[in-house]
């Protein structure tokens, strides 16, 4: 893969993730996120919405040695997690939870405010589409509105103040998440596009912001793939 700009496309080498189940494989998305999300100096804890395999969060723990926690609600990509923080002996900085979003705040898993970042790659399709007869790829890759205004709502209230949040999202639900965030005062300040080939359309984009902030938003130069 040749790769335009500055995006690493190894930053997950030296890194081994059972690769059975097709719905954790490590994609695109998997890396482009885990590339782009660079926790502030004094991050100490991280959650990721919608974990998957735990890739991104195994990531976070192995190279900045941060305590990452996950939420997942497909039980089988919990338990291959689970698996791949083993492989990659993280599991003493790395904590997966098998329950939706919603119940995750309901729950006493974890002290609510007190996480230095959120990142996320939630599923890419919230506009309508030819759903798969499949139900946990249409999981994996559809999300309904109740389940954005979900992210969201989580990522303002388990932030603490200032805290920082990673997201990729297809580009055209993007102003869909950006007015979602600013009612939860999250403000986007980096955004980042990223192309399949040089001249087309954007497939995805990487936003990241802050918790109550307002600094103004810089649109970084795009990632073409090849």
């Amino acid at each position: 893969m040749k790769v335009f700009g500055d995006f690493d496309p190894g930053v997950l080498n030296g890194l081994t993730f059972d690769i059975s189940n097709p719905l954790g494989r490590i994609n695109h998305g998997t890396v482009l996120l885990s590339w782009f999300c660079k926790p502030p100096g004094k991050a100490h804890r991280s959650l990721e919405l919608g974990s998957g395999s735990g890739a991104i969060s195994i990531y976070l723990a192995s190279r900045y040695g941060i305590e990452a926690s996950g939420i997942e609600v497909d039980e089988q990509l919990y338990k291959l997690s689970l698996e791949n923080a083993r492989r990659n002996g993280v599991e003493d900085r790395v904590s997966f939870f098998n329950c939706s979003v919603v119940d995750f705040l309901a729950s006493k898993h974890e002290k609510h405010h007190d996480f230095d970042i959120v990142v996320s790659n939630p599923p890419h399709y919230l506009h309508p589409g030819i759903e798969s007869p499949d139900s946990r790829r249409n999981t994996a890759r559809r999300m309904s509105h109740q389940l954005m205004g979900e992210f969201v709502g989580a990522t303002g209230e388990l932030l603490k103040n200032r805290g920082a949040f990673f997201f990729l999202i297809h580009p055209r639900d993007l102003t869909k998440w950006i007015r979602r965030m600013e009612d939860v005062r999250l403000a986007i300040h980096r955004i980042r596009f990223v192309h399949g080939k040089s001249g087309g359309q954007a497939q995805l984009v990487l936003i990241a912001g802050r918790k109550n902030s307002s600094s103004e938003v810089l649109v970084e130069p795009p990632i073409i793939l090849r």
